[in-house]
């Protein structure tokens, strides 16, 4: 009995014992606790300050445009033949009716061929160059390391496009027949497509997919006094070989608009530049119309591209906002911006993040938000402005030197046409 007593009176002290095991992991936790609330804080302020340094950097790029520049290096040209120039690779190619150079970002030659061409044409896609003599039979394929092939073909060539792995398309004619046929960039006929102005009309321009697997065509035939433009697609993979000269579908919808100019923006979105409106078209196998432009105010000068956007410049009809009004659309036909012009210009291009207006001194760069990143008016004639990849620096093609250049900004502002 006494035993009992003692027991009991053990678990009744003990009950009333303080626990101090639990207040030592209750305490634990409160400070793990408070330091994970620290350590948030911390995160997220510092989350802040990126945001701010962000926002910052992009207002002052974005903000005020450079108006000056430092020559990096200057290397003087002895060509004395008349010379052409495209961007190329984050550099330049230079080309003539002699031949075709590949130079570096110093201005220096990486490789040099020489050929014979009355009207040399040259289109670019990624890393493959396709020379072709307009009028004549050769078609030359480089990329970076240099020639890859010479091709001779057996009819006189009318237009050319090339694929981004070289492969290579051409329209071809005789006194009584059209051709288009394809090429691997060793010179292996791939497809050969025959039309008739009879039956098809004459091929105004073609556009070949980056991957080499699509080909838009636009036709225009011409019936007594009317002058109609048909656009005609083709597939060369699993989906085309089942029909009829690999032709997977077409419009003829176009009314009495005439498309000088087709061009793949993508492998899949193509672009048909006509006089009085401009269409998008998608195509992942099959083409269907996506959108329409057809609001042109004037006379289209000139256009540019890349892979999501096209421009178009326009002549100002009462010259009060300036010579040109350039506007910028994407793929949906949504108008991204507009800008003005008061000064004449010699070519305008657009690279995959800028719009670049070389003008035979004033010239200007643009980004596809609209914001203005570079203008300046040199004192002598400007060929062209070609990027080299680097954010700040540019190579400035005379024509009796290439200077690699430095953007700058100067306190003097930079005017601009609104």
């Amino acid at each position: 009995m006494a035993k009992e007593k003692r027991n009991k009176k053990r678990e009744v002290e003990q009950q009333q014992q303080p626990r101090k095991v639990l207040q030592f992991n209750t305490q634990i936790e409160e400070e793990e606790s408070e330091e994970r609330k620290k350590n948030w804080w911390v995160f997220l302020v510092l989350i802040v300050i990126c945001a701010v340094v962000v926002i910052v950097i992009f207002v002052l790029r974005n903000g005020r445009a450079y108006n000056d520049y430092e020559v990096v290096k200057r290397t003087e040209s002895t060509d004395t033949t008349q010379m052409s120039y495209l961007a190329y690779n984050n550099s330049l190619i230079k080309y003539s009716k002699e031949g075709i150079c590949y130079l570096d970002k110093n201005g220096t030659a990486i490789w040099v061929e020489s050929y014979k061409m009355k009207q040399p044409t040259v289109v670019i896609s990624d890393k493959y160059i396709a020379v072709a003599d307009l009028n004549g039979n050769s078609v030359y394929i480089f990329n970076e390391d240099g020639k890859v092939d010479l091709i001779e073909t057996p009819f006189t060539i009318c237009n050319i496009d090339v694929a981004s792995q070289g492969v290579f398309a051409v329209v071809l004619e005789n006194e009584t027949e059209n051709f288009i046929e394809l090429y691997d960039k060793y010179g292996e006929q791939l497809v050969e497509m025959r039309t008739t102005i009879a039956d098809s009309g004459y091929p105004l321009d073609i556009t070949l997919s980056p991957d080499g697997s699509k080909l838009i065509s636009s036709y225009v035939t011409v019936e007594g006094v009317t002058v109609k433009n048909t656009i005609a697609a083709y597939n060369f993979g699993e989906v085309g070989q089942n029909e009829t000269d690999r032709l997977v579908g077409g419009f003829s919808n176009l009314g009495d608009t005439i498309v000088p100019k087709v061009e793949f923006l993508n492998n899949d979105t193509i672009c048909a530049f006509g006089d009085n409106q401009i269409i998008f078209y998608s195509m992942k196998e099959k083409p269907s119309e996506k959108s329409i432009i057809n609001n042109l105010e004037g006379e289209i000068q000139s256009i540019f591209y890349n892979s999501k956007y096209i421009g178009i410049v326009e002549e100002c009809a009462d010259g009060q906002d300036g010579l040109y009004q350039i506007r910028c659309f994407d793929s949906n036909g949504n108008q991204r911006f507009v800008k003005y012009i008061d000064f004449s210009y010699r070519n305008i291009y657009a690279t995959e993040t800028e719009i670049i207006i070389v003008g035979t001194s004033e010239s200007r760069i643009y980004d596809f938000q609209g914001h203005l990143k570079f203008s300046y008016a040199f004192t002598k004639e400007v060929e062209n402005i070609v990027p080299t990849g680097s954010e700040q620096r540019y190579i400035v093609v005379y024509d009796d030197a290439t200077e690699v250049i430095k953007l700058q900004h100067t306190e003097e502002e930079t005017e601009e046409v609104q």
